[in-house]
Order: structure tokens, then sequence, then C-alpha cells
């Protein structure tokens, strides 16, 4: 599609074609508002592609706020993925997954034991399994997996499938949406967005713009707005397993922050290891290693024929709380950045900044974002 002139208006123009910055687009098209969504390269072409695909409350490291948080932004992919399949025309390979954390000795079974009370208060459905319940389940665990959370409130799918619909399922509900096309500033007069500026040295009016940009939010804020945001690229480093012809997993299995999941299309992904590097990194062997190792420790049955080692980087924020609401300092700009989960938060995200936008409704996550502890100066 081409790049929108200088005297094309839209009430809307999101920035960043992610997963967040596409099911926002999506969303306020849906409500009926002017939206052109704006990405550099195509949609979830970065960390959104590289991702498992996995809509999974408690994903990482997480506390009970951040679990209930996750349940609502579940809620809402279920709600919203059977238009989006319809309109986008795509089989994203999605499927329900039973996701087991599993602990093989008393402190694993502590913090395990801990996301299930968390889990269940969040209205998750969840259950205790032994260890000899967990390998009838999936044979292929090891023997060391003393108990663990049986979580069965998880959808999984191919993210880049997935991207494909939800892009169109967003031309669908009326967003233009514009691959090719890299932002670089901002339209401000008198404390007011005006629109964005393109590399070509024209601007795309609008009344709002809403930053969907992820790991490069800090950087673009310090540059446009003089603002200094806390967030910072994070790194990660994941295997795709090629099982060749034994059958897929009976459950997905969560152990030592590393995530086991069978794909539709055969593949198993396994992530994630940190990545210092940041906006740098690149597959390194050393990870490969590490992830490897942990796989082989929780499920020895599992013997991969090939090995594909992913790079990426996602956003991090002080507590993985997401960075979402207006911005600091300036009216008609607001951002959308989730943390290290963002394939998971993206549809309550999207759908806090639509009621925003749309109807003037503050999320009680706008008030936790870090965005309200920023001086605007």
């Amino acid at each position: 599609m081409a790049v929108p002139q200088s005297n094309i208006q839209s009430t809307v123009v999101v920035v960043g074609g992610g997963v967040v910055g596409c099911f926002t687009a999506y969303r306020l098209a849906s409500m009926g508002a002017a939206v052109t969504l704006l990405e550099m390269g195509g949609p979830g072409s970065g960390a959104t592609g590289n991702s498992a695909g996995n809509v999974q409350p408690a994903s990482g490291d997480d506390d009970a706020y951040r679990i209930a948080l996750g349940a609502e932004s579940l809620a809402l992919w279920r709600k919203h993925l059977p238009q989006i399949k319809e309109w986008g025309g795509v089989d994203y390979q999605e499927q329900d997954v039973r996701y087991l954390y599993a602990a093989t000795n008393d402190p694993e079974e502590i913090d395990v034991r801990r996301i299930l009370d968390d889990l269940r208060s969040a209205g998750l459905k969840a259950e205790w399994v032994d260890g000899e319940t967990a390998r009838e389940i999936e044979p292929r665990l090891s023997p060391s997996i003393t108990g663990g959370t049986l979580h069965q409130d998880c959808i999984q799918m191919e993210p880049k499938l997935f991207m494909t619909a939800l892009s169109r399922a967003a031309s669908a509900a009326g967003a233009n949406v514009v691959g090719g096309t890299q932002v670089v500033g901002l339209d401000i007069a008198a404390g007011q967005a005006k629109g964005v500026i393109l590399q070509d040295g024209t601007t795309l009016e609008c009344s709002s713009v809403i930053l969907a940009t992820g790991a490069w939010t800090s950087k673009l804020m310090s540059d446009w707005l003089g603002l200094e945001l806390p967030v910072e690229p994070y790194g990660l480093q994941k295997l795709h397993l090629n099982l060749g012809t034994p059958p897929p997993l009976h459950c997905a299995v969560r152990w030592d922050g590393v995530n086991i999941v069978s794909r539709k299309d055969g593949l198993v992904h396994a992530g994630s290891s940190f990545d210092p590097a940041g906006f740098d990194t690149k597959p390194s062997l050393q990870a490969q290693e590490w992830l490897l190792e942990r796989v082989a420790a929780i499920m020895p049955g599992l013997e991969p024929s090939g090995v594909e080692n992913i790079a990426a980087f996602a956003a991090s924020t002080p507590d993985r709380i997401p960075l979402v609401g207006p911005a600091p300092g300036v009216d008609g700009v607001f951002l959308n950045v989730p943390s290290t989960d963002g394939f998971l938060m993206s549809a309550a995200l999207a759908e806090m900044t639509t009621q925003l936008l749309m109807n003037g409704e503050r999320h009680p996550l706008m008030d936790r974002s870090p965005l309200a502890r920023v001086d605007a100066g």
C-alpha cells in the first residue's frame, strides 16, 4: 500500500505493527474510529513473530495482579478470535493448551502452589496434580517431577500466521494498514499532537497518536519529546525443536523459567533464555545449550531431530507493568507498551486504549503504570 500523503488525515495513527499495535488498530476501527496503522516492516516482523504465540496467564514470574490482568486479556482474546479468524481469512493454527508448572523439589513446589492459588483467584481453570498423574498425561516427563499446577486456560497459535490474520481483520474493520513506513518524529503544536512525520518528510495529520513501539519507546520518546521512560530492550533466545514423527506434547511444560509447548505445525517452541545484548541480540550457541539442557532435564523423553535458534528482543518495564495511557506533558499522544509478555497482554492493552480514546474510560492499570510516575518536566 502506498505511503500516505500529507493531505490525508486520520483521526488516530498507531505507530508499530506488532501484536499490540495491530490489535489496537483493529479494536479502534471496529469501534468506528478512522485509524491508520504504520509499520516499518510487516505486521509482526519483530518480537511478535518470534514469540511462542502463547496466550498464557502466569507466563513468567507473575504476581497475583499480573495473573488477574492476564486473565482479563485471555477473556478478550476468546471474545475477539472468532471475528479475527473470519475477517482475516487465515488459519493461524490456534489450539487450547494445558500447561504444567512442574516442581521437582520442595522450594519449587511452594512457588508452583502459589501460582495455583493465584490462577484460581483470577477465575482460571487450574488444579494440582502429583508426579505420577503428570507422567500419565505426558509420558516423556522426567521422573524427578514430584507434582505441579496443571493450568487449563491457555491458547497457543502460530504468531506469524496470526499477525497476517489480525492485520487483514484490522483492514476489514476499516483501518488503513501501511507497511514499509518509518515514522521519524511527531508534529507538536502548542502542546498538542497534530500528526506524525514520515521519513520522506511528509506529515500524516491526526488528532491522536498511539505509540505501540515496544522496546524502542524509550529512545523515541527521548528523541521526540525529551521524556525519559523506564523501557529497556530485553533480549531473548528461543528454540524451535523438530520432533520428526513422534506425537506432539500432550501438555506444555514450564520449569526453571523455560516454557516448552507444541505447535500445531509439529514444532516445539522452547524459551526463553535472557540475552543482555538487548537490541544487538543474535542467536547464541551458549543459549542454545542452556535451553537444551533444561528441556532434557525436565523432558528426557523428548528427543528433537533438529534445532533452530531464534533471537529477538521484547520491552522490559519496571515490575513488568505495561506503560499504557497518555504520555506526560503533551496532549494527543498515548503509549501502549507491554513488558515481556506482549502477546498475552495485547488484547487487554488494546481494549484499555480503545475505551480511553472512544469513551473516556480509564482502566485502573493506568494508575499503576510507570507512566503515572514520570515527570513531564
